[in-house]
């Protein structure tokens, strides 16, 4: 069996799914008469990591030296999503309708932090092998 190929498969689909929330967030969650364009080119640097966890989970040994980038952007990553939670949350408060939106929202980036957290812990366990 390949090494880590477990890994692999849970950051292929984590990546996946964390595209998918991202692009449903953006079309969903945006000003009233904005149009998703320009927002969603915003995700468009998420795919990228997305595709590097499908590049390692095809051919481990061949993309080993990106890891480090990949640890790299998924640090700038938590770093400003930490960022808007904290400075940006503040102004969409007054677009959402309910508390419970509010709740919603920042629940599901906390996991989405969390989620890129663990994905950091398990590609520096991956590069270090």
């Amino acid at each position: 069996m390949e090494p880590y190929r477990p890994i692999r498969i849970f950051l292929c689909l984590y990546e996946s799914v964390r595209l998918v929330f991202l692009v449903w967030a953006f079309v969903q969650v945006q000003p009233v008469g904005a149009t998703p364009f320009p927002l969603i080119t915003l995700i468009t640097p998420g795919a990228l990591f997305f595709l590097m966890a499908l590049f390692w989970l095809l051919d481990m040994r061949r993309y080993t030296a990106f890891g480090p980038l990949f640890l790299v952007g998924k640090g700038l990553g938590i770093i400003t999503t930490l960022f808007w939670i904290f400075a940006v949350d503040i102004y969409i408060i007054e677009e959402l309708r309910t508390v419970a939106d509010w709740f919603f929202e920042t629940g599901f980036i906390f996991f989405l932090v969390l989620g890129d957290m663990l994905s950091v812990g398990l590609v520096t366990k991956i590069v270090r092998q």
